[in-house]
């Protein structure tokens, strides 16, 4: 019996291996659920050795914080990723918008569009030149109609005066027909470049002469446009109002067609969902945007050379904004 108590309660421990790793002559390991010595004074703790990496995070873990006092890491190289917050001023940024994406600034808009077109206008103004050949072979075609196949009539009314009277005949309506067709469809091209150079600039991609002449998406755009054009007009036809509201409501549809490469039915959904969720900001978008317009006409149709640009990179500036996407930012003064 006491032979058994005078025994120690564990199995001696025979010394470690010099020759393992780790080992020292004199040292014995820690056991299980035992805490390892602290090192002695003068002694360097135990770490990986030189060259040694430290082992990666696992897939969904979290990379380690660095402690009061230590300087955080380096941020990876070649610079923020595209979509990434601070990629370029105006991205948005997920911890905290550096904007209200649900708000657009008339000014902010504005200078943001005509800035972009002074320092570009060498590309922006081709497709009003463009407009303004159509339009000079529309009119030249009718005068050559009018010559070739025309017919003319002079008529006396009973006070005397004469009226002289011409028509193109079955021939010169025929080719002036054709030739607006080919009109109606230039134009349509030309405003889908103009609206996709603007998704470009948007976009924060060079602007070249290429930008604004071609179209992105022609075929599913000539879609949207056809199909708002008949929404818009049946309206008009029912009292004018209900034109107006489709204008209103489907006003982003075409640039949805070629921002989101959305089908023509989806884009005038997305158009519909974002003018009925923020209807303050898409009044102010629609007004300002007609403004510019208008302001083109009045200077004799040749101020749409630059407001027809400038219109549609500020329309597509307020729909960036209103859906929070990111767009370039502006050209320094």
């Amino acid at each position: 019996m006491s032979r058994s108590m005078s025994q120690p309660p564990y199995p001696p421990v025979p010394p470690s291996d010099p020759q393992q790793p780790g080992g020292h002559p004199g040292q014995q390991p820690p056991q299980y659920g035992q805490q390892p010595p602290p090192p002695q004074y003068g002694q360097q703790p135990p770490g990986p050795d030189y060259g040694q990496q430290a082992p990666a995070p696992q897939y969904g873990q979290q990379p380690p914080q660095p402690q009061y006092g230590q300087a955080p890491p380096p941020p990876p190289p070649g610079g923020p990723q595209y979509g990434a917050a601070g990629a370029y001023p105006g991205a948005p940024d997920p911890q905290g918008a550096p904007y209200d994406s649900g708000k657009i600034d008339v000014g902010t808009a504005f200078s943001w569009a005509f800035g972009k077109f002074k320092n570009n206008v060498g590309a922006m103004i081709l497709p009003g030149l463009a407009v303004f050949l159509l339009g000079a072979a529309l009119i030249a075609v009718g005068f050559s109609s009018a010559a070739i196949f025309g017919t003319t009539e002079t008529t006396t009314d009973s006070y005397g005066f004469t009226y002289t009277e011409t028509s193109l005949g079955l021939g010169g309506s025929i080719l002036f027909g054709l030739v607006y067709l080919v009109f109606i469809l230039g134009l349509l091209y030309i405003q889908a470049s103009i609206i996709s150079g603007a998704v470009r600039v948007a976009n924060g991609e060079p602007v070249t002469a290429k930008s604004f002449l071609t179209p992105i998406r022609f075929g599913p755009v000539i879609g949207t446009a056809i199909l708002v054009g008949l929404i818009t007009g049946i309206g008009y036809a029912l009292c004018i109002i209900p034109g107006i509201v489709a204008m209103f409501f489907l006003m982003f549809s075409v640039v949805a067609t070629i921002d989101k490469n959305l089908s023509p039915i989806n884009a005038m959904k997305a158009s519909f969902e974002l003018t009925k969720s923020k209807v303050g900001d898409s009044i102010l978008t629609l007004l300002v945007t007609y403004a510019i317009n208008l302001v083109g006409v009045l200077v004799c149709y040749v101020g749409l050379i630059v407001a027809a640009p400038v219109a549609q990179l500020f329309l597509v500036h307020c729909w960036r904004r209103l859906n929070g996407a990111p767009i370039a930012p502006a050209d320094p003064s």
